[in-house]
């Protein structure tokens, strides 16, 4: 961990990063996975492991509710070892301490290794937001009417009570214009689809590409297509609640939905059994 704390340090001093596609690749996005590491061996079982030909882009909420969060963190971080380039990893609302003590992930480090100061200074390094070819914009929640990526560039990323901050982590998309404090979250805003366009084209961007939300089919489209949530971590509320889904999107940027849902039995199984099957 001290290890890749020191690489990761020197990879994003920056506050968002910049990823290029190519006529060969495909960029693959997950959303939340929230300790479900089943959710996240099976998005690698049907799509590949990362690599220099398969980037991917982890859209935040690694940890909290599920009981394997470090170990999904372990393998994220080994693969953003290997593949520094093509391994990204944006910040999500849970990616943080505070959080943390409600929702499960302190709890879960302390009975496993003592090492919860170090993965907070590793969160607080975590990017923001992620932006494909200049035209696809990345981040874990959402925007406000505050939102200028110039900005963000700029934003101090350990004062965890920034507001730009808290708007890219912790907003929704509302359907009625305009930009209101989201109470429901206690942090953020809502934002309508009059916000999404001024942001989207005052940047020169096409769609803005979230999670933070649970959604049935893994995936749903709001603001006249031009926001797209996608979240990982299928059976979230319980057993049969709503599939998982993971985004591929190659040089045209039209998103591909892969859906899938871990089962009760995949959970008896072995490893190698569960995904042989």
């Amino acid at each position: 961990f001290c290890f890749c704390w020191s690489v990761y340090n020197e990879k994003v001093s920056l506050k968002s990063e910049e990823v290029r596609g190519s006529n060969e690749r495909k960029v693959t996005w997950p959303g939340d996975l929230h300790g479900h590491l089943e959710d996240l061996l099976l998005i690698f079982y049907k799509n590949g492991l990362p690599s220099s030909e398969k980037p991917y882009v982890f859209n935040g909420d690694f940890v909290d509710r599920g009981k394997n969060s470090l170990e999904i963190l372990l393998i994220l971080f080994g693969f953003l070892l290997v593949y520094p380039n093509d391994v990204h990893l944006n910040r999500g609302n849970h990616e943080d301490h505070i959080v943390n003590l409600r929702y499960g992930f302190t709890k879960e480090i302390l009975g496993k290794y003592r090492i919860l100061k170090l993965l907070q200074k590793i969160f607080s390094w975590l990017p923001l937001a992620t932006v494909i070819d200049h035209k696809v914009l990345i981040v874990h929640g959402g925007i406000s009417d505050m939102t200028d990526l110039n900005v963000i560039e700029r934003v101090d990323r350990h004062r965890q009570s920034a507001e730009l901050i808290v708007d890219l982590l912790w907003s929704d998309p509302m359907p009625q214009n305009g930009c209101i404090p989201n109470e429901v979250r206690g942090g953020g805003c809502y934002w309508g689809p009059d916000v999404t366009e001024e942001v989207l084209e005052r940047h020169n961007l096409q769609l803005l590409i979230r999670s933070h939300e649970c959604k049935q089919d893994g995936y749903e489209f709001c603001h006249n297509r031009r926001v797209l949530t996608i979240f990982s971590a299928s059976n979230y509320y319980e057993v049969g609640s709503n599939r998982g889904a993971y985004i591929r999107m190659g040089p045209d940027l039209v998103p591909h939905f892969i859906q899938y849902q871990a089962s009760r039995t995949c959970r008896e199984l072995t490893l190698t059994q569960r995904y042989t099957l």
